[in-house]
């Protein structure tokens, strides 16, 4: 396959009343469904994914170079915060800027980002990080799930019933 990968970034930020901030580690703008992903270059940086950032929930970090001065007091405002956001690793044949095919790298909510401002320069990088859709670094919860309760939550459903049979009592199971 002639042509070259690249990510896609798509931040969802309706709830501020915009639309969503798409953007592209490649050398140029990128068609990906009918969206236009803003080519960012090297100044768009995502940690590798691992099963930490995925399964325990250890948070991944973009980090967006090169921004105005100007933006931090939208920084500021949190717009950032619980927005959705996904990434696409997508392949781009030669000689076009549509996408070929992609799939999802990463899926998730960011959290409170952070800047680091070069004054001299004017300009500031965004730190954005970034918790798994899976979030399973919660605590389970500690509610006793038998049939009675089960039958409390869900009238008329027999899993209970069925799933204990064989030992003729009430089995006490946890969520």
């Amino acid at each position: 396959m002639n042509g070259f990968y690249c990510s896609l970034l798509s931040l969802d930020l309706r709830k501020i009343n915009q639309d969503f901030l798409r953007v592209t580690d490649a050398p140029y703008d990128i068609m990906f469904e009918g969206h236009l992903y803003r080519a960012f270059g090297t100044l768009l940086a995502i940690d590798k994914i691992t099963t930490e950032n995925t399964i325990t929930s250890k948070e991944l970090e973009i980090v967006l170079s090169g921004i105005s001065l100007d933006f931090q007091e939208t920084v500021n405002n949190e717009i950032f915060r619980r927005s959705p956001i996904v990434i696409h690793k997508a392949h781009v044949p030669e000689g076009t800027n549509e996408v070929e095919q992609a799939v999802i790298y990463y899926r998730g909510y960011t959290s409170t980002p952070s800047t680091d401002v070069n004054y001299s320069d004017g300009y500031l990088a965004l730190k954005v990080s970034c918790k798994s859709l899976f979030d399973l670094d919660r605590k389970p919860s500690l509610c006793r799930s038998n049939n009675a309760t089960h039958q409390a939550y869900h009238a008329g459903d027999k899993f209970f019933e069925y799933a204990n049979q064989d030992q003729r009592e009430d089995v006490m199971w946890q969520k």
